[in-house]
């Protein structure tokens, strides 16, 4: 083992212990690879005797290829593909802003390359990451991934024609992740303050219930059944009929209806929706049901009537976290939901241990014109090829019935209804995109859709050795790792004899966990939080009213503007150095304004000659930053005071601080 090795080795071992341990288990070469000179007196590198690098000039090339970045920022992420002699990697260590990381999947040639090419120069000063395999290069990029980060993609002539079918497979696989972390870690910024409201609304009443996670392998081996309302549901519900007491039943609110037209009471009901969906399943029936939610799941719907009631905190979101922190867990479960209430349906079958699952209604696609199942709320949209247009075009076949289901609110105007739902069925046309069906044919969909795809693969992909699973949402959209069979022959095979499914729910007793003195205290300390930060807004708000006063009188980035933009910068830094960034609660708050300000701040130099422009674009971040968030601290240290009261009453009555 050379020096040069051991220096490299040396920094791998801190980045990716996989790759670590393949290099180091290389004991002999025996891939043909040797090195000779290119006309510009350069080293060149040979596979089985073809030339990696140009062999008019290598740095020329790399430089020619660095010369195509379509974007170079500090947010940006390069990925190259190959690492040949490390030219390239050389010219993007030294050019390029942003994380790098190069995928090479030839173990051998990496050994090789890693024994003579000292690397050690640039691993001390970049995020470089070296990566062999699609887990390794996801880990990276999840490490070096940013709000609004981007990617590019870049490989030698090589890598492009010689290894062209894995460089295509390489270049798809990567577009999916980037866009699957881009769309979490968006809607996370966006949208978790949103979570953290509807989960300290009235939090106290989630409390009470049990976690589902407290009854791993509850229902070990019995086979369930997952519903969701794709076109699917409509053509096999006589099969669930018939089977109906043969499986557990885990359904979404959109296929409820369809379920109990046709006499089918679902075991359970899983609800993750923010917003009020209770209308999905304002039936009598919901008392022979068990609802399973998140703490962020409407509170409309949790005061609904259920058998009983199960919560689950999933990792994905900051708001579960501090749901179950504050319960008084300090060990987080893994539990997923993906966004999608589908998932966590499937999720909570596989935790609970069912063997098989099978899935029913998760068509994922409009197929047969059909964008939801027969029955289900939303049953009236279409989804159909234009000839005229030459595309598919989703419309309601009754406007006013699909108004109606879609917007069931009595307080609103048809006319208000009416834009609502045209701007709707404009967005839903806009993300049309199509994805491979189960025998090979494109299908249209939404572009949610075909992220959920890629989440219930992953599943399938992942679980498919310690589980059955089956879809039997035949028609719709291909999902690999999952068994195409249809329902019938599903549930004869594997749910041939009825279960007596509440002899085991009979034998125990759910009760909640939460320790409610620990809860109370957990909620006093965000409240004294919110309480020590609030006068500091007071501060900089008055500072960036300044900043504004200037752009606006002057049209000039002047040096009062400066002076002023610096204070509430400071102030901003100070805030989330100490404050934010330091306890979840506050951090959910502030997440948004923060991700816009550190984005700006990444992107440029502060100081006295930036330009009117960007000193108007930060100024607005900042002002909203110092504008929005003491709302939004008011308006959850009065959730959290109503809950600290709710919950000393649970103790009075109980008599007992920990359930």
């Amino acid at each position: 083992m050379s020096e040069i090795f051991e220096k490299n080795l040396s920094y791998i071992k801190k980045t990716n212990q996989s790759l670590y341990d393949k290099l180091c288990a290389v004991n002999e070469i025996t891939e043909n690879i040797q090195v000779n000179t290119n006309l510009a007196g350069e080293y060149n590198l040979l596979i089985d005797g073809m030339a990696v690098h140009s062999i008019a000039g290598a740095e020329q090339e790399a430089e020619d290829v660095f010369a195509k970045l379509p974007h170079n920022s500090k947010v940006s992420i390069h990925v190259i593909y190959g690492f040949g002699l490390g030219y390239l990697l050389d010219v993007f260590a030294q050019k390029a802003n942003g994380a790098i990381i190069v995928y090479e999947d030839d173990i051998d040639l990496l050994r090789f390359v890693l024994e003579m090419v000292d690397l050690s120069q640039y691993f001390d000063k970049r995020d470089i990451y070296l990566v062999s395999d699609y887990t390794e290069f996801r880990a990276a990029l999840y490490n070096v991934f940013l709000y609004r980060s981007k990617m590019t993609l870049s490989a030698l002539d090589y890598y492009m024609h010689q290894k062209s079918d894995k460089y295509n497979a390489f270049y798809k696989e990567a577009k999916r992740l980037l866009q699957m972390f881009d769309h979490n870690y968006s809607f996370q910024v966006h949208m978790i303050y949103s979570f953290l409201c509807h989960t300290v609304y009235k939090a106290d009443e989630k409390f009470r219930l049990p976690l589902l996670t407290d009854y791993k392998d509850l229902l070990k081996d019995k086979p369930a059944v997952i519903v969701s309302a794709g076109p699917s549901l409509a053509k096999n519900v006589d099969v669930l009929k018939k089977y109906k007491d043969n499986a557990y039943i885990f359904c979404v609110g959109t296929a409820l209806k369809t379920l109990i037209n046709n006499d089918i009471v679902p075991d359970f009901l899983n609800s993750i929706e923010k917003v009020n969906s209770k209308y999905h399943f304002d039936v009598p029936q919901t008392k022979d049901m068990m609802l399973i939610c998140e703490p962020y799941t409407n509170i409309a719907v949790v005061e609904t009537q259920f058998k009983r009631k199960f919560i689950t905190a999933s990792e994905e979101t900051d708001a579960s976290r501090w749901f179950l922190e504050t319960y008084g867990r300090e060990e987080i479960v893994p539990f997923e939901t993906k966004g999608t209430v589908s998932y966590h349906a499937l999720f909570c079958a596989k935790y609970l241990g069912c063997n098989p699952i099978i899935l029913i209604g998760q068509d994922l696609a409009y197929s047969d014109g059909k964008c939801y199942a027969k029955g289900s709320a939303y049953d009236d949209l279409e989804c159909n090829f234009d000839e005229e247009k030459q595309k598919y075009v989703i419309a309601p076949k009754n406007y006013e019935r699909y108004r109606d289901a879609y917007y069931p609110y009595g307080n609103v105007t048809d006319e208000q209804k009416n834009e609502w739902l045209d701007a709707a069925l404009k967005k839903f046309n806009d993300e049309l995109v199509t994805v491979d069906g189960q025998n090979g044919e494109k299908l249209p969909t939404s572009a949610a859709y075909s992220l959920f795809i890629q989440y219930i693969k992953e599943f399938g992909l992942r679980f498919n050795k310690e589980r059955t699973l089956i879809n039997s949402s035949i028609g719709g959209a291909q999902i690999d790792g999952f068994i195409a069979e249809s329902l019938d022959a599903a549930l004869s095979k594997y749910a041939a004899l009825p279960i007596e499914k509440e002899k085991v729910f009979d034998s125990k007793e759910f009760l909640s966990g939460c320790n409610y003195n620990f809860a109370i205290e957990s909620i006093q300390k965000d409240i004294d939080s919110i309480e020590t930060i609030y006068p500091f807004y007071e501060y900089g708000a008055k500072y960036i009213k300044n900043v504004q006063n200037e752009l606006d009188r002057h049209k000039l980035y002047t040096q009062e503007a400066a002076k002023n933009l610096e204070k509430a910068t400071t102030l901003y830094v100070k805030l989330t150095n100490e404050y934010t960034l330091r306890t979840r609660l506050l951090r959910m708050i502030t997440l948004k304004e923060h991700c816009e300000i550190a984005y700006l701040m990444k992107q440029n130099t502060l100081g006295k000659n930036l330009d009117y422009k960007t000193a108007e674009s930060i100024t607005k971040a900042l002002f909203d930053y110092f504008d929005a968030v003491p709302r939004k601290l008011l308006t959850i240290k009065k959730a959290l005071i109503y809950d600290r009261d709710k919950i000393r009453e649970i103790i009075s009555e109980s008599g007992n601080s920990k359930s």
